[in-house]
């Protein structure tokens, strides 16, 4: 994992706008192209600010960018939210769970938080399967945005 450049931002507008990648995340951006990436560079500069880190995640013997992972701030789940998200052609390879256990023990070794929420929609099967080996335990069904998905939450032990 590495901080964001601008030379990722070509794979992820193709994740953004896949349906299929973006089927449990709520759906594909409505921005355009340049819309979005004025924001992808504004957002480089800002990723590594306290609660909210995002980084890029890419394939180790490639560095092929694949897709993200981060936390930060998030009211509708009352907490500091673990989120994540890849690129199709990276799934199944055990990348989304490798990248969430780094970002979850960067998480609680280098902030004073002692615990993590998270959002899945239950249909999502393998983001619910890498949630529970982190250790989350389900805590309640909300709705963000119109989306009811469940709430999850990890404690440092």
């Amino acid at each position: 994992m590495r901080k964001h450049s601008t030379a990722d931002f070509e794979r992820f507008w193709s994740m953004i706008t896949d349906p299929i990648s973006k089927q449990f995340t709520g759906g594909v951006t409505t921005l355009t192209y340049e819309q979005r990436f004025k924001i992808f560079c504004e957002d480089i500069d800002m990723n590594f600010l306290g609660d909210n880190m995002e980084f890029a995640v890419v394939e180790k013997s490639s560095m092929l960018y694949i897709g993200y992972c981060g936390f930060r701030e998030c009211e509708d789940l009352d907490g500091i939210e673990l989120f994540y998200g890849y690129c199709r052609d990276s799934w199944g390879n055990g990348f989304g769970y490798e990248a969430a256990a780094s970002t979850v023990a960067y998480y609680f070794n280098n902030t004073e938080h002692n615990s993590l929420v998270a959002a899945c929609n239950m249909e999502n099967l393998a983001s619910v399967n890498i949630l529970k080996r982190l250790g989350f335990n389900f805590v309640k069904p909300v709705i963000i945005n119109g989306m009811s998905v469940d709430k999850y939450e990890l404690c440092k032990s």
